[in-house]
């Protein structure tokens, strides 16, 4: 039974990478983004996990910024909120 919920949980986050991606790539298409907010509604595992994607997303471009020196607020100025259910 753990295998089988361990595979559920590994589609969701493929999907969440693979949306995520598009919706990075080309924030402009709108097909992407109804296809982002259709699969969101279908269960909250699905927004569990693209809210995790988008923290580890922040924390990655904060390390980052702390790496090169540019300052926090500069990255906290173009924050744009997560998505809520």
């Amino acid at each position: 039974m753990e295998e089988s919920s361990k595979d559920v949980t590994d589609l969701i986050w493929d999907r969440t990478l693979e949306l995520f991606i598009k919706i990075h790539d080309c924030p402009d298409n709108p097909e992407h983004l109804d296809s982002l907010v259709h699969w969101l509604n279908e269960d909250p595992a699905h927004l569990k996990a693209f809210n995790e994607l988008g923290q580890i997303w922040i924390s990655t471009g904060i390390a980052l910024a702390r790496e090169i020196g540019q300052p926090l607020i500069d990255l906290e100025r173009d924050q744009s909120p997560l998505m809520t259910h």
